[in-house]
């Protein structure tokens, strides 16, 4: 397969092959779905074999590898159409959808898709999609867009995780030694304890939770984006058994510096960016530090005045509390309709 590796992975109701070159991984395919990620365009001809090769081995309808230049002449890539991947010809497809709950974490009957919005914020059966070149992709085409309010807590952590995990990571773990793969499981356990937790918040006051949204081409994540009448949180959430020392411009845990600050301002900062150009006018957003496990927790001179650093996620409620309301229920909604969108967040 060209010095190429594929592996499954199994979680959440996703059957996806990992692709990866000499430990580096250069994509994937989700084989339910038909969704893709393809980060090294030079290799989608080795790609898609590998990811035919192994649909075959576990019985699965192999996908149409896509060309590099469809019939009509116009060049396409991968990288730039994820989410229009071929269906594979077994996947069942539906006309029409019952609308999302309140939570939007109900599946809408019979297929794990929704339909997008057509022409506006509010999800509608039979919305239109992108143009994709070529009858090859005619079957793409017609396919609704993936409903991100579907994602589990903690599924591209978990995901990362077990595609990093190998006989070495599992040597390690028997003499203690920290590995890369370790880090990310622990990590989706934390967002996997925050995360039913919002899940429950949502479900009771009628918000909204998007968990592990996927931003941009890079393979970025938020952990969680809360929706309600406070407006948009992103949030960040971090497991420590250590003490966590915060200031007005650092955060250290266990006496070493973290860059968690930066990292939540820059996902508040494009979020707020991506969600205004999705609604088309300015949308609050809101950024969050949540620990999980955290012994101590000591805040200097008030912590961060743009980001809130929370001990656990109690405090996370108490914060939640004391927010005004910024959004109507009509402008909650659209916002929702706008998030749960994977365009928005990959224009």
């Amino acid at each position: 397969m060209d010095g190429l590796e594929a592996k499954v992975w199994r979680r959440y109701g996703h059957l996806r092959i990992y692709v990866s070159r000499d430990g580096t991984g250069i994509g994937w395919y989700d084989v339910r779905t038909g969704r893709h990620e393809l980060t090294v365009p030079d290799l989608a001809a080795p790609f898609w074999n590998a990811v035919r090769t192994e649909c075959r081995t576990l019985g699965e309808p192999a996908p149409p590898a896509p060309g590099t230049r469809p019939p009509d002449g116009t060049p396409t890539t991968d990288r730039a159409r994820p989410e229009s991947a071929p269906q594979p010809p077994t996947t069942p497809t539906h006309n029409a959808h019952p609308p999302p709950t309140s939570t939007g974490h109900t599946p809408p009957t019979g297929t794990e898709r929704t339909p997008t919005a057509d022409g506006g914020l509010t999800p509608a059966a039979g919305a239109g999609h992108p143009p994709v070149a070529g009858a090859r992709f005619a079957q793409a085409a017609e396919e609704p867009e993936l409903d991100l309010a579907l994602n589990r807590p903690g599924g591209a952590a978990q995901a990362r995780a077990d595609e990093l995990r190998d006989w070495r990571t599992r040597l390690a773990a028997l003499v203690g030694a920290r590995t890369q793969a370790r880090d990310f499981a622990v990590g989706a356990k934390a967002e996997r304890v925050i995360g039913g937790r919002l899940d429950k918040w949502a479900r009771k006051h009628g918000w909204h939770v998007l968990h592990a949204v996927p931003v941009g081409r890079r393979g970025a994540d938020i952990d969680h984006v809360l929706i309600g009448p406070f407006g948009v949180v992103t949030v960040n959430t971090k497991s420590t058994r250590g003490k966590v020392w915060v200031a007005d411009n650092g955060i250290m845990v266990g006496g070493t510096k973290v860059d968690y600050l930066r990292n939540s301002r820059h996902e508040a900062q494009r979020a707020r960016k991506l969600l205004a150009d999705a609604c088309g006018r300015h949308v609050p957003v809101q950024a969050a530090v949540v620990f999980v496990g955290a012994k101590g927790f000591t805040v200097r001179n008030g912590g961060p005045h743009d980001v809130a650093v929370l001990r656990d996620v109690r405090a996370f409620r108490r914060w939640l509390r004391r927010c005004g309301n910024v959004l109507s229920p009509e402008q909650v909604a659209e916002v929702h309709a706008a998030a749960r969108r994977p365009k928005t967040w990959r224009p």
